[in-house]
């Protein structure tokens, strides 16, 4: 037992090297390829990511970079991981087959993605409102300024000048977060936090706390840890991590859609701006939940064999 727990904890140091691994390589890759798109101006890309909103027209530019250096971190580096390295994960696994409950499954997914916004985002600015003592003033301080830079970047990058430049923004903000974030952060972390600590619930929570903190925005800390959790939940009870995905996409994808319409004035609604009250927010949690009761219910039938939610799960069935 203590060998197969040793076995877990070099896994997860193995995960945490690949991970910084494709982070270099993947940045290295983003810069290669957006070279030709600033004639090759080694200068011209460090100013641009260093200062991005002094550099209006250099916009695709930067999104490109992001969505290269996500695509190699949260896409490449987990399957490298997955396929090579880690032998007790597999993609198939990852993806266990609902027969005639895939789309049942799917449709709640959306729904819950959807309904959960408002509850979210009240959350999210009760997170904002957080005062913190004194003695860490410092810290305050540093965490509103990284907030603020962070706000203005993803303003800047969801300003959308075209068709074009809303398409590539839904990929790299909508889509490949949806895709990556989850195959990492639930497919990989969470299944080998399980295995390790042997208890469900605490490998949700504590994949969905450094999920959050992942971000480095300590204002959107809880909100963004709920979501992993839900993300988390969604995965297990279905043992499928497309619904953890899809669910991920639509909250990230919809702020993009509506964001587009606004500034394309085909919405009179600024997402962005839009305040939320505690009616509302109560009214979307009742709604999330029995949503979740749903889910659950249709995965429950979906996989009447899969392990569901235990306190304890043995790591000899792993090794």
């Amino acid at each position: 037992m203590q060998e197969n727990r040793l076995q877990v904890w070099v896994d997860l140091l193995k995960m945490v090297l690949v991970v910084l691994v494709g982070y270099f390589l993947s940045n290295t890759l983003a810069f290669v390829v957006v070279l030709p798109l600033v004639n090759f101006d080694l200068e011209a890309i460090a100013q641009l990511v260093s200062d991005p909103l002094n550099f209006p027209e250099t916009r695709i530019v930067l999104m490109i970079l992001q969505g290269v250096t996500a695509l190699g971190i949260f896409v490449i580096t987990p399957l490298i991981y997955i396929y090579w390295i880690d032998k007790t994960l597999s993609v198939k696994e990852l993806f266990q087959k609902n027969g005639n409950y895939l789309i049942p499954l799917l449709l709640a997914s959306v729904a819950i993605a959807i309904v959960e916004m408002p509850a979210i985002t009240w959350i999210g600015k009760w997170n904002m409102e957080i005062d913190f003592p004194e003695f860490m003033d410092s810290f305050e301080q540093w965490a509103k300024l990284q907030e603020d830079k962070l706000k203005e970047l993803t303003l800047f990058l969801t300003e959308f000048r075209s068709f074009e430049q809303f398409l590539l923004g839904f990929v790299v903000i909508g889509i490949l977060p949806g895709i990556g974030e989850e195959l990492l952060f639930r497919g990989v972390l969470q299944n080998k936090l399980k295995q390790l600590l042997g208890n469900v619930h605490i490998a949700i929570w504590l994949a969905a706390m450094i999920f959050s903190a992942f971000h480095l925005q300590f204002y959107g800390f809880v909100p963004r840890m709920f979501l992993g959790a839900l993300f988390g939940y969604l995965y297990q009870w279905s043992g499928n991590l497309l619904y953890a995905m899809i669910a991920h996409f639509v909250n990230n994808g919809f702020t993009v859609i509506m964001m587009y319409l606004y500034q394309q004035n085909h919405i009179e609604l600024d997402i962005d701006k839009q305040e939320v009250s505690s009616d509302a927010a109560i009214l979307s949690l009742i709604l999330t939940a029995l949503l979740i009761l749903v889910f659950y219910s249709i995965a429950s039938k979906a996989n009447p064999l899969l392990e569901k939610l235990t306190h304890s799960e043995s790591l000899k069935d792993k090794y």
